[in-house]
């Protein structure tokens, strides 16, 4: 570690050499911006043109340097939701054997994983929601598709769902255009939960206002089954995405981030294959007692 510390010094003073020598010369008197705007130019400069064999040789020290020495030491990782640093691992959309012959097959049922990109929902407890509703969402998606459904997923990844930077009505309708342009037969939007009280734990299953439980209550009842979760029952709501889709649709509150215990559960892949589960039943009793 103490040559690798000497090597990493040696080549920050060459570099830093190399660029301060000229600046002396020009820019002795200049304010200190000044100096600072010169060097991102000039860093900037040599990577958009040609340059000489010398300026050539710099960039490559350069770029060595810091990419490959001061990145993997000091480097900070962006929180900016960007595909490659999601912490959810996302697997291939499974083979369909039964597309024909599945128990949900001509089913199409629109999977929505709440928030994600720069909205991550709920953050406690080491457990942001933004990660389990897309890890439990993506396994419920496997299991439609092996009976036999078609699947749309509102997203796949850690990004938003309209174009970041959009306002929350509009993501929130990015997903219900997905389910009200692929004629869905169900919305099914998976989301964690919070509260001051870090106490409270357990399920609970959302349906609109003024419509049909009958989807809330399966999929609840099968959820707590799977899980052995406090069952918080179910409940009418005006979400957006309840009030403004056309389809039976419902809204899982999988438990509580802000629960210590329940935070645990919520990042351990069993309990987040027991929860998909859970939800994939109560899908199939739906529509097998429909």
């Amino acid at each position: 570690m103490n040559k690798f510390k000497f090597i990493t010094f040696f080549m920050l003073t060459l570099l830093l050499f190399t660029i301060f020598l000229p600046i002396q010369t020009t820019y002795a008197a200049a304010p200190i911006d000044s100096v600072i705007n010169t060097l991102t130019s000039n860093t900037l400069s040599a990577t958009d043109s040609g340059g000489s064999s010398g300026s050539n040789i710099f960039e490559k020290l350069f770029g060595f340097l810091f990419d490959k020495i001061l990145g993997p030491l000091f480097g900070s990782k962006s929180t900016s939701g960007s595909n490659d640093e999601s912490p959810v691992k996302v697997t291939p959309l499974p083979t369909n054997p039964n597309s024909n012959t599945g128990t949900l097959r001509g089913k199409v049922i629109v999977v929505d994983p709440g928030h994600g990109g720069s909205n991550p929902g709920a953050v406690a407890n080491n457990s942001r929601e933004a990660d389990n509703n897309l890890a439990v969402s993506l396994k419920l998606r496997d299991q439609l598709v092996q009976a036999g459904a078609k699947v749309i997923m509102t997203r796949e990844t850690d990004r938003t769902v309209a174009k970041e930077g959009s306002s929350l009505g509009q993501e929130l309708q990015a997903r219900v255009d997905l389910a009200e342009s692929n004629q869905a037969d169900l919305f099914v939007s998976i989301h964690s939960n919070s509260n001051p009280q870090s106490s409270i734990a357990g399920a609970m299953t959302f349906y609109p206002n003024g419509k049909s439980p009958k989807l809330a209550t399966n999929v609840q009842n099968a959820l707590i089954n799977a899980t052995g979760a406090v069952d918080k029952g179910t409940s009418p709501e005006t979400f957006y995405v309840l009030r403004n889709t056309s389809m039976p649709s419902i809204l899982v509150e999988m438990g509580f981030v802000t629960n210590a215990q329940e935070a645990a559960k919520l990042n351990n892949d069993s309990y987040r294959t027991n929860i998909s589960k859970g939800i994939f039943n109560g899908i199939v009793n739906y529509f097998s007692n429909s």
